[in-house]
């Protein structure tokens, strides 16, 4: 496999669960995969409001996931908090094979 340039392997598709969170280190930064019928999304793992290292055993509902420690939430695909102007930061995945590539964070295009 060849890891396109800005992004690193996390994991593998075999390590997921559809509409399970899980935790991943890019470099240093926890962020949180989540399999949503049968697409990726890849978020900061850290809630925004208070820093909460969560997000990948928030809750989910559709393609939104809440924070179970204050009830923030953000949309997987854009990262927008849903009821305020919040925002979680958001990454690209590229999948080759069985392979979970995440940008790294700070990539910039």
């Amino acid at each position: 496999m060849s890891v396109p340039k800005g992004f690193t392997k996390v994991a593998r598709l075999a390590d997921l669960r559809e509409k399970r969170g899980r935790m991943v280190l890019v470099g240093d930064r926890e962020v949180a995969l989540w399999l949503v019928g049968g697409v990726i999304y890849a978020i900061d793992n850290l809630c925004p409001h208070q820093h909460t290292p969560a997000m990948h055993s928030a809750t989910l509902d559709g393609i939104h996931v809440t924070c179970q420690m204050h009830g923030w939430t953000f949309s997987l695909e854009s990262g927008l908090e849903k009821n305020g102007n919040g925002r979680i930061t958001t990454y690209r995945i590229h999948v080759e094979g069985d392979d979970i590539c995440i940008e790294e964070p700070g990539t910039t295009w």
